[in-house]
């Protein structure tokens, strides 16, 4: 019986951790413009956020840059006709 509740206890202990993780990734609010081109060389794209809301002495940057890699261009697939009958 001791063993569940020291069990129960760590789990509740590891809910709080990764909820106070989550709620530190929010502080920080940016308007984001659209993503740029893909650079051939690096393979990624790009944009700019600007600060747009930061929580009580949240420690925000007033421009941020990420970037994420380019998707490759695929060719759409032919949709079967639907229906009873065959062409």
């Amino acid at each position: 019986m001791q063993h569940r509740g020291v069990l129960l206890l760590a789990l509740l202990t590891l809910l709080a951790l990764t909820s106070a993780v989550a709620k530190k990734k929010a502080d920080c609010k940016y308007k984001f413009e659209n993503w740029g081109s893909c650079d051939g060389g690096s393979g990624t794209k790009a944009r700019q956020g600007t600060l747009k809301k930061a929580r009580y002495n949240a420690q925000c940057q007033e421009t941020i840059r990420v970037t994420k890699p380019c998707t490759p261009k695929t060719k759409a697939k032919a949709k079967a006709k639907k229906g009873k009958g065959k062409d």
